[in-house]
C-alpha cells in the first residue's frame, strides 16, 4: 500500500486536545467507551443500571453496586488521571518507534516509576488483543536472534558466535501473506529453542489448520505436527528473488530489531516477549493509523488489571 494524500494518518496534537484537553472530557470518553455496548453487574449480573452522572459510574439497579469506567480494565486503581493515561496511549499510538519510559516520564510529569508501570500496562493490553487471532492463509516462518540479555547478566559481555549457537534470545517470526505474497500480520515468539516440539507448538498456537506455511530447510521444521496439519513447502532462500516470502519476513525481522534497538536499550531476555507484541500490535495496524488510538483504548479496556508486583516479580 503506497502513501497517498488519502492514506489515513494518526491524529494531531491539537486534534487531541480539542477532543481530550480536560480530565471530564477524557472521563466522558472512556464512559461512552465503556458501556455504550451495555451494562452487567460484576456482583450480581443484572443487566440494567444507571448512570450516576457527576462521578461517571454505573449502579446497578437491583443491587446498588457501583462500576467505574477504569474498573477491571489496566487502569484498575490507578492514581494517574484519565487525561494522562490517554495522552500516553496518544503518544504511543502516534509514534511509529514507540516511546521509552523516561520520555513518557518526562511528556506527562509523572515519576519514572508511575511511566513505566503505564508503559507496561498499555504494552499488556496489545499483548491481550494480540493472544486473539491466528494466522491464516499463506505463512512463512522463520527462526530470529534478538539482542536480549538474560537476568544480572553483564550488558557489556562479549556475544558468542552468531547463528544457531548464539546467545542471543531466540525468536520464532511468522508473517502471513496475501495472494500477491505481500505481508499482512505477524506473530513472534521468545523461545528456549528451535527443536521441533517449540516450533510445532508455536504453529498450533499462531497459525490456523490447513494454513499454507513456508520455511528453509531446517530440520526442525520437518516435524510430524506441520505435516500433519497444514500443507507444509519447503524454499531455499535466494536474496535476488523480491517476491520470496522468506525475503518478506527478514525484512520485518529487521524492523522489529530496528524497533526495539532504536527505542528501548538494554532489553532483559523476560521483557523481550511484550516489546515483541508490540510491534506486532503494530504491524497489524499500520494502514489504520487513524483509528489506532480508540483501538488501544478498545484493548486496554479489555484487558484485565495487572498489579506492580505482578508485573516486577513476574
Amino acid at each position: 500500500m503506497k502513501k497517498t494524500d488519502k492514506t489515513p494518518v494518526t491524529m494531531s496534537l491539537i486534534e487531541f486536545t480539542e477532543k481530550f484537553g480536560t480530565e471530564d472530557q477524557c472521563r466522558a470518553h472512556l464512559f461512552e467507551k465503556r458501556f455504550n455496548a451495555g451494562f452487567v453487574c460484576p456482583k450480581c449480573n443484572h443487566d440494567k443500571g444507571v448512570k450516576v452522572a457527576t462521578r461517571y459510574l454505573m449502579q446497578c439497579s437491583k443491587c446498588h453496586y457501583q462500576l467505574s469506567s477504569t474498573s477491571g480494565t489496566v487502569m484498575h486503581n490507578s492514581k494517574t488521571t484519565i487525561q494522562k493515561w490517554y495522552f500516553s496511549i496518544f503518544l504511543i499510538t502516534s509514534s511509529k518507534r514507540g516511546i521509552s519510559s523516561k520520555e513518557l516520564q518526562r511528556q506527562i510529569k509523572v515519576t519514572y516509576k508511575t511511566a513505566w508501570y503505564i508503559n507496561k500496562r498499555i504494552r499488556e493490553a496489545m499483548s491481550e488483543a494480540e493472544s486473539k487471532y491466528k494466522l491464516n492463509g499463506i505463512v512463512t516462518i522463520d527462526e530470529a536472534y534478538f539482542s536480549g540479555r538474560k537476568n544480572g547478566e553483564n550488558t557489556g559481555e562479549k556475544q558468542k558466535k552468531r547463528g544457531r549457537g548464539t546467545n542471543k534470545s531466540k525468536v520464532i517470526v511468522s508473517v502471513s501473506h496475501d495472494r500477491n505474497k505481500k505481508p499482512m500480520f505477524a506473530k513472534m515468539r521468545v523461545v528456549d529453542d528451535f527443536k521441533a516440539k517449540t516450533i510445532e507448538s508455536f504453529a498450533v498456537d499462531s497459525i490456523l489448520k490447513g494454513a499454507t506455511i513456508t520455511t528453509d530447510g531446517f530440520k526442525a521444521y520437518k516435524g510430524q505436527a506441520l505435516k500433519k496439519d497444514y500443507f507444509h513447502e519447503f524454499e531455499n532462500f535466494d536474496k535476488a528473488d523480491s517476491n520470496s516470502p522468506l525475503k518478506w519476513l527478514h525484512i520485518l525481522i529487521s524492523n522489529a530489531k530496528a524497533f526495539i534497538n532504536g527505542t528501548f536499550h538494554g532489553l532483559e531476555r523476560d521483557e523481550l516477549q511484550s516489546y515483541l507484541d508490540e510491534f506486532c500490535y503494530r504491524f497489524k495496524r499500520r494502514f489504520i493509523p487513524n483509528l489506532m488510538f480508540d483501538k488501544l483504548i478498545d484493548s486496554a479496556l479489555a484487558t484485565k488489571p495487572v498489579g506492580y508486583y505482578t508485573v516486577v516479580l513476574g
